[in-house]
């Protein structure tokens, strides 16, 4: 098996040892709900109320979305596909009796998870293949990739944590297929293995006897490392978002229970605003968990309008700039609907993950994740947004203007464009690619079109590229820098000017990882 960029090899290999060291961090009270145990150095989570007749067995890991990198799109997704078409196969459970078990799996940003409840004899069965297809990664070649999760601003968690399968969601684009992504699929189940001691993992159930059951008894060959923290800037900032999108804000704060409430009291207080702007309109709660952060974001439902930067500046001044005293029943009312499951939730992604946290949310904790939220507020940059950058320090994502380059015309009117996007010209300064589109006159005798002057561009700075991914029908190159920012290129315009192609092939372009569009299997 190639390293396949996770460091898997025969050499490291599972070998029986010693149990490894425990977690220096504590595990998080869960009070009622279940307790915590360890056997031959792996976590279990003992969940309260074991069903007789329906047994529970999960493994969730310390991997998800926003730790797949380009290269690699769409192998967690082929492979959670995939374990769950093979764990969810029929399993005799007696003479001519069988019994198919209820397979969940889970990709979240920084979590994957697989859930098996059933009959305890299918229960078993399943958890013993799982073992198997860990010890020999074998998937099956035509299981459909898990649904893509699509988030509320893309553009916006770039800034947080670049691009990643986590923000690729909602592009239709698709990474290596067919025997290449199987392999990276394969990969990645050997290096998910428990007994490799390579990714930080947690074991669940309802039956305290089956603490350390069958293939869970052999120890990992170390202790699984914590990741190190995702580059998280969290001032206040500014940041690119189409107005259809109708996006409120985002923000981030400690992870745990008290964010997790803190964000429905912030939901409460953006929409009644709304209301009273008489904006009658469904607001969003969108909350991504993010190992050292806990991510949030308010936006408007899409069928429900466009959100103007009025609005959006009238719900950051009173909201964020100048609150009011959170009313005590709003807190009341969001800490009752924290129940057992989000519980068990949030334990989960502080112990996968190695991090301290609170799964039991107080009053005071909520009101401190309140104020952690407006000191890191993202907003949509708008006319009415952008002097908040030199009235209160708000970083500015947007063009920054470089001056030189020369501007390549790719035809001579504006009829021979393909699509709305399809540019008028390419202009390569220092260290950006961008693509012009341009306001047409017909001028002289005979008449002919001429450009008379740029009505806006797209780019993408070339010295921070993730990913080209490519058109087969349109044939057009589409160019991702780890912002998220793209540019589109032609390639038939492109190859019939050679200067052009020279100097984006010295940039680097065939050297990115390669995605295509089309429809995602």
């Amino acid at each position: 098996m190639s390293d396949g960029g996770y460091g898997i090899s025969p050499a490291n290999a599972p070998t029986a040892s010693a149990s490894p060291a425990p977690s220096p961090v504590a595990p998080p009270d869960v009070g009622d709900v279940g307790s915590w145990a360890s056997a031959a150095g792996h976590d279990w989570l003992v969940l309260a109320d074991p069903d007789p007749e329906q047994l529970l067995l999960a493994a969730y890991f310390d991997y998800g979305l926003v730790d797949e990198p380009p290269a690699r799109l769409d192998a967690a997704a082929r492979l959670c596909g995939a374990l769950r078409a093979e764990l969810q196969r029929p399993i005799e459970v007696g003479v001519g009796e069988v019994s198919v078990p209820e397979v969940a799996v889970e990709l979240e940003p920084s979590m994957l998870g697989l859930r098996i409840r059933g009959r305890r004899a299918a229960v078993l069965g399943a958890w013993t293949h799982l073992g198997e297809l860990f010890a020999r990664p074998d998937l099956p070649a035509n299981a459909p990739l898990l649904p893509r999760q699509v988030n509320a601003w893309d553009r916006d968690l770039a800034t947080h944590a670049g691009v990643t399968a986590m923000n690729l969601a909602d592009m239709p684009i698709h990474g290596p297929d067919g025997e290449a992504g199987r392999l990276l699929s394969r990969e990645l189940l050997a290096h998910l293995d428990p007994r490799r001691g390579e990714v930080r993992h947690v074991f669940i159930t309802n039956d305290p006897t089956l603490v350390g059951v069958g293939w869970t008894a052999d120890p990992p060959t170390a202790a699984p490392p914590t990741r190190p923290p995702v580059y998280l800037d969290r001032r206040p900032a500014l940041v690119l978002c189409p107005p259809d999108d109708g996006v409120v804000l985002s923000a981030t704060a400690t992870p745990g229970a008290d964010a997790y409430v803190a964000g429905f009291v912030m939901q409460s207080l953006i929409a009644d605003l709304l209301d009273r702007m008489g904006m009658q309109a469904r607001l969003g709660y969108e909350f991504i968990t993010l190992r050292d952060a806990f991510y949030c974001c308010f936006a408007l439902n899409t069928n429900d309008g466009r959100l103007g930067g009025e609005e959006v500046m009238a719900v950051h001044d009173a909201v964020v700039a100048r609150p009011q005293p959170v009313p005590e029943a709003l807190i009341e009312r969001a800490l009752e609907l924290y129940g057992p499951s989000e519980t068990v939730d949030d334990a989960l992604r502080l112990r996968t993950s190695g991090r301290a946290g609170n799964v039991q949310p107080t009053a005071d904790g909520v009101r401190r994740a309140l104020a952690q939220i407006r000191a890191s507020v993202h907003l949509p940059l708008r006319d009415q947004t952008e002097p908040l950058a030199k009235q209160a320090g708000y970083l500015l994502w947007k063009h920054i203007d470089e001056p030189g380059g020369d501007v390549i015309l790719l035809h001579d009117g504006p009829q021979h464009r393909r699509d709305d996007g399809h540019p008028d010209a390419i202009k390569l300064t220092a260290h950006q690619i961008q693509a012009h589109q341009f306001k047409w006159e017909q001028r002289g005798l005979p008449r002919r079109w001429h450009p008379d002057h740029s009505m806006g561009y797209r780019w993408v700075d070339s010295t921070r590229l993730v990913m080209a991914c490519y058109d087969p029908s349109d044939q057009y190159l589409e160019l991702i820098d780890d912002r998220l920012r793209t540019v589109n290129l032609y390639w038939d315009e492109v190859a019939a000017r050679p200067g052009l192609r020279a100097e984006l092939e010295r940039r680097g372009i065939w050297r990115l990882p390669r995605g295509t569009f089309g429809l995602i299997q």
